[in-house]
């Protein structure tokens, strides 16, 4: 059998033939079940709305210091979802209303630059914490981004390297209790799905030991 690339002719853009041998990885958030990344955040980088007494002069913030008093949010977000993102907000910001009354803290990660961000705040008057995650790092651990498939492959109008829309409830022992992703940007939003899985008792479990060197 004649090898698939000696068919080729040499001044072909190998783009515009069909990838049979390029191994695409598909977004895989992470699931309930599953430990939460150690998220390690500098404090120069976020928009910190709400934070405990042991962060308060803190040059980085870890996971741990947001599962102290109860269980987190984790939620995706950027800008470079056109139309989709504002309403997005919008939706972020009346969960959060019920998250604190339940005692749970909302951290919203993008890939949107800090200055960017701290507008974004003031212009929209946001009440939870927001914070850069540069080359869509931590999305790529919650499995809300993948370099081989990118949501402007999927999503029309998209020309940004963006993660997808994600939410994610973590225990205080870490475990995820909760994940969706809206892979379609059909704007269905969990809320009602967040809440109840912020009432299971495994929600406030603590991890009996935390090594911060780990972090």
């Amino acid at each position: 059998m004649t090898p698939y690339f000696d068919t080729v002719p040499e001044d072909t853009d190998l783009y515009s033939v069909p990838q049979i041998f390029r191994k695409t990885v598909s977004v895989a958030p992470l699931r309930p079940g599953a430990k939460a990344p150690l998220i390690n955040l500098p404090r120069r980088l976020a928009v910190w709305q709400y934070i405990t007494w042991q962060t308060d002069s803190a040059g980085t913030i870890h996971l741990h210091d947001l599962l102290v008093n109860g269980p987190l949010v984790v939620a995706f977000y950027s800008s470079g979802w056109n139309g989709y993102a504002e309403p997005y907000l919008q939706k972020l910001t009346r969960l959060y209303t019920r998250l604190r009354q339940a005692g749970t803290n909302l951290l919203v990660l993008s890939p949107d630059s800090v200055d960017h961000l701290q507008s974004l705040v003031e212009q929209q008057d946001l009440p939870f914490t927001i914070a850069q995650d540069a080359d869509n790092f931590i999305a790529d651990q919650f499995g809300v981004h993948s370099a081989s498939d990118l949501v402007w492959n999927r999503i029309a109008g998209i020309t940004e390297d963006v993660p997808f829309p994600g939410l994610f409830v973590v225990g205080q022992n870490r475990e995820v209790l909760f994940s969706y992703v809206d892979k379609d940007f059909t704007e269905d939003f969990p809320r009602r799905e967040v809440l109840e899985r912020l009432e299971q008792p495994s929600a406030t479990e603590v991890l009996a030991y935390y090594d911060r060197s780990a972090a």
